[in-house]
């Protein structure tokens, strides 16, 4: 590629195939626009992706493809740049390319870059989702934070209990609806007692009320989407009920845009890490990433699995005597769990037990 023009505004890059790399922000994109030819034009403009891409036709240049990293402002400026046809792209900004040794950080940096790597292809865009089945994965995610709020207040009411020596009724273990009542019946020996109990208590229960309505939201959004199929196929699965055949329908999205089965486990990051070097044993681990939840109730359905299937049960006790680690043996069959689950989806049909 040509030397770089570096100065900004005076070049024309009318009729020019270009590479933009945009630095997202909430008020403000910082554009960098690349052409093949080597000339380089920068500028910034309002978090407008209306106006920005009206911007961009008046330019009179023939965009290549444009780029920006996920993150918090969202989909919007791919959504408007793929109903004007030009081709877009979003990366993770874990997946772009980064010097061994730290350097400046700006803006404009980072606009630059992402136009370099773009034009130079070695940036990797995840897929992205559609409106709909954008708005789906959220009304999904909002049930998924209600779940966590109501373990945290679960939590608080435990702490409460053992902080002033109060013994929990029966019932509280599974947190039936006799043991919650039995709470608010409770002698506590102080107003101020009572009155911070029953607060924590009418929290629980909006709560438990909100994740209801959530629920039969989302069934009602399964079906107009036309996913009651793929939840009807899901739910055949041994361990597998409403719950988490809606999180894996929201969360993946469209299971036919992975190629294979390595590439939906590390979506979800059930996909183990080998870390060895020189003589030393490879040990694997799973890294991080992907999505916490549908990994967690995955790992939980994988129990019930093992329990109804002769098959993953053998598989169970063999890492397990392997390794002696059951945590580790459960992973096993939870991304054998996913793997079916995707196979079902994609293949739209219900599940076939597996012969030993």
């Amino acid at each position: 590629m040509k030397k770089v023009a570096q100065k900004r505004g005076k070049v024309e890059l009318k009729g020019s195939t270009c590479y933009i790399g945009v630095d997202v922000h909430k008020l403000t994109y910082y554009v960098a626009i690349l052409s093949s030819e080597g000339h380089r034009v920068e500028f910034s403009y309002p978090a407008d992706p209306e106006g920005f891409i009206r911007k961009l036709k008046d330019m009179g240049i023939s965009i290549q493809c444009l780029v920006f990293e996920s993150g918090p402002t969202g989909y919007e400026l791919a959504w408007q740049c793929q109903e004007a046809g030009i081709p877009v792209m979003v990366t993770a900004a874990s997946k772009v390319p980064r010097p061994i040794t730290a350097g400046g950080k700006t803006d404009r940096l980072d606009g630059i870059k992402l136009a370099e790597y773009l034009a130079k292809g070695v940036l990797k865009g995840l897929s992205i989702p559609t409106r709909e089945e954008f708005s789906l994965r959220e009304l999904e995610r909002g049930r998924q934070q209600l779940v966590k709020h109501r373990k945290k207040l679960r939590q608080q009411i435990k702490s409460f209990l053992l902080k002033n020596h109060i013994e929990a009724p029966p019932g509280l273990t599974q947190w039936t609806k006799s043991g919650m009542e039995a709470l608010k019946r409770l002698e506590l020996g102080h107003r101020h007692l009572r009155l911070t109990l029953d607060s924590y208590l009418r929290q629980l229960e909006y709560t438990l009320q909100e994740i209801e309505e959530m629920k039969a939201a989302l069934s009602r959004e399964m079906v107009s989407q036309g996913k009651e199929e793929q939840i009807k196929n899901l739910k055949t699965i041994p361990g597998i009920g409403e719950t988490i055949s809606h999180t894996f329908t929201a969360e993946i999205f469209r299971p036919e845009r992975f190629d294979c089965a390595e590439e939906v486990c590390a979506y979800v990051g059930l996909a183990p890490i080998i870390s060895q070097s020189g003589q030393s044993k490879g040990v694997a681990r799973l890294q991080r990433v992907g999505q916490i939840y549908l990994r967690s109730i995955l790992v939980e359905a994988a129990w019930i699995l093992i329990g109804k299937e002769t098959y993953y049960k053998q598989i169970y006790n063999k890492i397990r005597s392997k390794t002696n680690l059951p945590q580790k043996a459960i992973t096993a069959v939870a991304r054998r769990l996913l793997l079916i689950m995707w196979r079902v989806a994609v293949e739209k049909r219900a599940y076939q037990p597996k012969s030993i």
